[in-house]
């Protein structure tokens, strides 16, 4: 007995949010080394000018010649240069002395000026290296010792401290190389689970299709029974019953009695032999196949039952068509069921189109499609799934074999049958037939 199926969706739909939940993490761990990287070079420039002002009111450094000394004897790895600038945008202490008394007004500078907090930005020098740059007060009092100074308007000065970026660039680098390294491990895992899912895909595929001819098989030895316990007093309930039906002609009442019984042996042995044909298949004798010819004498054969239903039939054929490797009885039996399912499924009359062609309405191509559209209700969308089943069937007089039938037959041909559309306007039947025998493996 099979189990019930792993919901294969609903596996490759967590291996998918579990990966985009990981990268996701990455991703933050990403912009939060970034800001942390960008914190510590904050931090690290405010430190270094904590200790710049206070060596500076150490050693009484309050005007541009002793600022500049101070700043010339800086010779920190981390600095790439120190700017003293006035308020009014003149450098008054640079570790470039040719920088300084240039002016020095940029938006920056203007910020800290305005607001006395500070400002850090990256900033691309000439040299074309990238540096941190933090523009902040220097709280050093202006006018040297004793200068009276406003406790409303307190005055600083500005200094701008560019720091090699080289630490915090490890910092992001690591987390870069972590984002490479999820990144990779998500698509393997992504293209793992894919292959695992369509293995479990084929697996289950292939348990379905055991379970199936396992069904076959028990359903082959219940209709050897069948064929033994029920087909011959069948014959032998037909036959009597036509017999006395000729005998009491002139009895119209028994007549009728004799027809109906003679009528329902008939259905019952047409049952028998339904499914003798679908447990116990013939295999096809292949041989170059007419597929026009079928075509017609299926439809012939099937004129009364469309005129008692008022369906009209219409058969369009390519001038092109090939011929192809098939069963020739087994093809009329094909078409055969086709017509008479879509002449069931109008029972208050309709069109019925059958249409022969090669694949894709090309001019020339190898195989033939043919399709069987009628202008019925449709099929429910729950019973699509079941239609091509055995046994399966929505009508009260139906048997559930002739789509399972047809089925076995196209697949045994190496072709393809299914529904191509279907609703309000009817529903259309699609078979797809090579044009050489199929072979094994």
């Amino acid at each position: 007995m099979l189990q019930a199926r792993p919901p294969v969706r609903v596996l490759f739909a967590a291996v998918l949010l579990l990966s985009l939940g990981l990268a996701t993490v990455t991703l933050l761990n990403y912009r939060t080394a970034v800001r942390v990287a960008e914190e510590t070079l904050r931090n690290q420039g405010v430190s270094i000018s904590l200790e710049l002002a206070a060596e500076a009111r150490a050693r009484s450094a309050w005007e541009g010649p002793a600022l500049q000394g101070q700043v010339t004897e800086q010779h920190r790895r981390e600095v790439a240069f120190v700017a003293i600038i006035d308020r009014d945008g003149t450098v008054l202490a640079h570790t470039n002395p040719r920088l300084v008394g240039s002016p020095m007004d940029d938006a920056a500078f203007l910020g800290v000026r305005e607001t006395g907090q500070l400002i850090g930005r990256m900033v691309t020098l000439a040299t074309e290296e990238e540096v941190y740059e933090l523009t902040m007060p220097f709280h050093v009092p202006s006018g040297g010792p004793g200068a009276k100074t406003d406790a409303n308007q307190p005055r600083f000065r500005i200094l701008r401290l560019a720091l090699h970026t080289a630490p915090a660039r490890q910092i992001v680098h690591q987390a870069q190389a972590q984002v490479t390294f999820v990144g990779v491990l998500v698509v393997v895992l992504l293209g793992l689970s894919a292959w695992q899912i369509r293995t479990l895909r084929r697996y289950l595929s292939l348990q379905e299709e055991a379970a199936r001819q396992e069904r076959l098989a028990a359903l082959g030895g219940m209709a050897a029974v069948l064929a033994h316990e029920i087909r011959n007093p069948l014959g032998a309930i037909k036959g009597l019953a036509q017999f006395l039906g000729e005998k009491r002609a002139s009895d119209a009442t028994q007549t009728e009695m004799t027809q109906t019984i003679a009528t329902e042996a008939t259905r019952l042995e047409r049952l028998v032999n339904d499914l003798l044909t679908y447990a116990r298949p013939r295999p096809p004798e292949l041989q170059p196949t007419n597929l026009s010819a079928a075509l017609r004498e299926a439809i012939a054969l099937a004129h009364p039952a469309a005129d008692a239903a008022g369906v009209k039939v219409r058969l369009e054929m390519s001038d092109v068509l090939s011929k192809v490797i098939a069963d020739p009885e087994q093809m009329k039996q094909l078409f055969g069921n086709l017509v008479l399912n879509a002449i069931q499924a109008m029972p208050n009359g309709g069109t019925l189109t059958v249409t022969a062609r090669p694949p894709d309405g090309s001019r020339a191509g190898p195989g033939v499609q043919i399709h069987v559209e009628d202008t019925g209700t449709g099929i429910p969308d729950a019973d699509l799934p079941r239609i091509f089943e055995p046994f399966y069937t929505t009508r009260t007089k139906g048997t559930g074999l002739g789509l399972a039938i047809c089925r076995q037959i196209v697949e045994a041909h190496g072709g393809t049958i299914r529904v191509s559309r279907t609703g309000q306007e009817g529903t259309a039947i699609e078979v797809t037939l090579q044009q050489e025998a199929p072979t094994d493996g």
